[in-house]
């Protein structure tokens, strides 16, 4: 009988599998975005993970460079990523009150919110007329006890999960929401791993030390229409690292390197720090 159980339980997950991995499938998120917001450059190592990692040989590889985990993650959050349909976040926590903060490099800015209303009304596709310290954004500020099924669900990499041998301190998780064309601007905290659950992120990191140009109040949207063109051309933007990231990625960003994001479509998102 207990076969029997673990059978249904491995058929009962592939099919799941089987149906969040479908192209045309996207987790009940709206998909529509702006096409000037996608490009096809990464200069962002890839690495396809076939084995276990230790914390040890990540730290020697890779810890002084932002690298894309590719393929673990999405055997690993399988769960998490079914939690995380539209529908079923509705239904679990539509009526829980959210804190927003405000997505400008600071995010000093806060505001509650129900859930079904961040969803409804907040999620819409980012203008260039947006300002980053009146735009609101859900991410991190998370009531873990409330929110408890999603960070349960979650399964952290082999290689951070042993987090104290990494860098001696308690790693912590934040999930975020973000329509088309929200994210944050540039700016610069302690190393951390984000992976995408539904929907798609583009990165941009410049090496720590390097100051990108940009304004801490200027959405990422204005910045990329303004002021990415001319940082590449001029000299030190062979710098600048970008890649977009998608349901199955896991990226790494290092220590004290300025970061900015942005969201192609609506997108969740799981971030470690660590």
């Amino acid at each position: 009988m207990k076969h029997e159980f673990h059978l249904i339980h491995i058929f009962a997950v592939l099919v799941v599998s089987l149906a969040l991995e479908r192209d045309d499938y996207k987790g009940g998120w709206n998909d529509n975005h702006d096409s000037w917001l996608t490009t096809q450059r990464c200069n962002i190592r890839k690495i396809h993970q076939k084995s276990v990692m230790s914390a040890d040989e990540f730290r020697k590889y890779f810890e002084d460079e932002p690298v894309i985990i590719v393929g673990a993650p999405a055997v690993l959050n399988v769960k998490t990523r079914n939690l995380c349909q539209k529908s079923e976040l509705l239904k679990m926590y539509g009526d829980l009150n959210v804190t927003l903060s405000s997505a400008n490099t600071f995010s000093h800015a806060r505001r509650i919110v129900k859930f079904s209303d961040y969803v409804d009304q907040y999620l819409n596709q980012h203008t260039l007329d947006q300002v980053a310290n009146e735009t609101w954004y859900l991410f991190g500020d998370n009531n873990h006890s409330e929110w408890k099924e999603i960070f349960q669900s979650y399964i952290e990499q082999d290689f951070f999960y042993d987090h104290e041998r990494l860098n001696g301190r308690e790693s912590s998780l934040s999930f975020g929401i973000g329509g088309s064309g929200s994210g944050v601007p540039f700016h610069v905290h302690g190393p951390g791993f984000s992976e995408v659950l539904w929907g798609r992120k583009r990165w941009f990191l410049m090496p720590k030390g390097v100051q990108p140009d940009f304004d801490p109040d200027e959405t990422t949207l204005v910045w990329l229409r303004t002021r990415y063109n001319s940082m590449l051309q001029a000299e030190g933007g062979h710098d600048l690292l970008e890649c977009t990231i998608e349901p199955g990625e896991l990226l790494y960003f290092p220590d004290n390197w300025f970061h900015a994001t942005l969201n192609i479509g609506q997108s969740v998102f799981m971030s470690t720090f660590v």
